[in-house]
């Protein structure tokens, strides 16, 4: 797995990260069990340098290799990072070679010789590119991944640049490159511009690539690239490669990168989406309670994921019932289908139903009050900002306790959620997910805030507050859902 999360997944538009950032996620994905790290592309700005040739020296397990261009500026920035690998490429296509380049088929060919022939001399292992490969003319290709094997290059990666390629064509390049390889390492690198980068990928592995470029989360230009979290667990599961990754970090380290690019990871995203291992159908629900295979590919423990039962108007007794209990309930069964029908009438109203929600109406029918029991209550919510940035200022009640918050983040909601965290740490829950809707409030707009909440042994739940200011919004279903968690272990 060569993952390219710091160089090609940074080139996502509206994505920057700080040097401290890429040396984060470098040693999460070096603990993940990543084989290459491209750390940066050293020639793009002093910064970028900064981090590669940082990254090399923090003594990683996996490789770290620098991307550069044909050409020995680039290449000597590469060599002064002090990486374990360079990446060398230029475009091979005729399009590129025409109007990006302005040169011909032969000057392009020596170049890439000439670059692999001057990195040899400095004892690095040497990796290149034909850009736009899958474009390109398949006999130039075999031409130029044969003279650069022969002047040295390691490994021959074949790009899908802008993502054209089926795996039917793929499998055939990388069989035809295999074939005038001398023996070296073929990769691939699929984007994702047509959503077939992971079946690429698996589909040039299979037809004898030994090497992929992967993002987490399938980060990347435009539509992003091949996923590493789902090529890995398709290899593993699907056809029984191990490959060395410690698969149970997967949502850790998706988490992470998504917090620090600011990049989401959409909720039905394979393997690592909020929603992989969510159900709310009343049929796969009762099928999962029954037996988890009926409706899981593999335990979500195997990511580090958990299941997770949703309420709504497609839940069904089996579902509800057990959501229930995990909340603290126990209910007869004429009660349970009062509850299924209410939840089903707030969700054909187009209401989508929270624990919070859930807990109202079960306390209906069971005759308590709801307010009940709350251990937490939120009582101010301020926020600033200034040229330094932004600010919150939270005052929460928790059984009896008054508490002052501060945070700071990109703006009014981050920051909130910054300054919660440092009391959802206290109690030994973490925010695990939260989203803003935007909704009608008497004709007027508001906002629908909803946060997820989970304990430390994997206990979650869920709350949403609907208000007119969404900092007050945010807050208030962060309070909520540690009343849920607070009250129904006991305080």
């Amino acid at each position: 797995m060569f993952d390219t999360t710091l160089r090609d997944g940074e080139q996502t538009p509206g994505v920057a990260l700080t040097v401290n950032e890429k040396i984060e996620i470098a040693r999460a994905l070096d603990e993940l069990g990543v084989d290459v790290i491209e750390a940066g592309f050293p020639i793009t700005s002093k910064g970028e340098f900064e981090a590669v040739k940082k990254i090399s020296g923090l003594g990683l397990s996996a490789k770290i290799c620098a991307l550069a261009r044909t050409n020995n500026k680039d290449i000597e920035l590469a060599l002064d990072a002090d990486v374990d690998r360079v990446h060398v490429f230029i475009a091979t296509s005729d399009l590129h070679l025409k109007y990006k380049l302005g040169i011909t088929r032969e000057e392009a060919l020596r170049r890439a010789v000439e670059s692999v022939d001057y990195l040899k001399s400095h004892g690095v292992e040497i990796e290149f590119s034909a850009e736009d490969a899958t474009r390109s003319d398949p006999e130039f290709l075999k031409q130029i991944y044969s003279a650069v094997a022969e002047a040295g290059a390691h490994y021959l990666d074949i790009p899908d640049t802008v993502g054209t390629a089926t795996p039917e064509y793929i499998a055939r390049l990388v069989r035809e490159i295999v074939s005038v390889s001398r023996g070296k390492i073929v990769s691939v690198h699929c984007h994702d511009d047509f959503g077939l980068a992971t079946a690429n990928s698996i589909a040039g592995i299979l037809a004898g690539a030994r090497q992929a470029h992967v993002t987490i989360n399938g980060i990347g230009e435009r539509a992003g690239n091949a996923s590493l979290e789902e090529v890995v667990m398709a290899l593993k599961i699907l056809y029984g490669y191990e490959l060395g990754i410690r698969t149970e970090k997967l949502v850790e380290v998706s988490r992470l990168v998504s917090k620090l690019t600011r990049v989401p990871v959409q909720p039905n995203k394979a393997i690592v989406g909020r929603n992989a291992f969510g159900h709310e159908s009343g049929i796969h629900t009762h099928g999962i309670l029954r037996n988890p295979a009926t409706y899981e590919p593999f335990p979500p423990e195997l990511v580090g994921a958990r299941r997770w039962l949703a309420v709504g108007k497609h839940a069904g007794s089996h579902g509800i019932r057990a959501r229930l209990e995990e909340l603290g309930f126990k209910v007869s069964d004429e009660q349970l289908k009062l509850v299924v029908e209410r939840i089903k009438n707030l969700g054909d109203m187009g209401r989508r139903v929270t624990d919070k929600d859930l807990v109202e109406v079960v306390k209906e029918i069971l005759g308590q009050r709801s307010g009940d029991n709350r251990v937490a209550e939120l009582l101010e919510v301020s926020v600033t900002s200034n040229r330094m940035g932004v600010g919150a200022i939270i005052r929460i009640s928790i059984g009896g306790n008054i508490y002052e918050l501060y945070g700071k983040g990109m703006g009014g909601v981050d920051s909130i959620v910054n300054a919660m965290e440092k009391i959802t740490s206290l109690e030994n829950m973490k925010i695990k997910d939260y989203s803003l809707g935007i909704v009608q409030i008497d004709g007027k707009i508001g906002v629908e805030a909803t946060v997820t909440l989970e304990t430390r042994n994997g206990v979650q739940a869920a709350a949403s507050s609907i208000k007119p200011d969404p900092h007050w919004a945010v807050a208030e279903a962060i309070v909520e859902a540690i009343n849920l968690i607070m009250t129904h272990r006991g305080g």
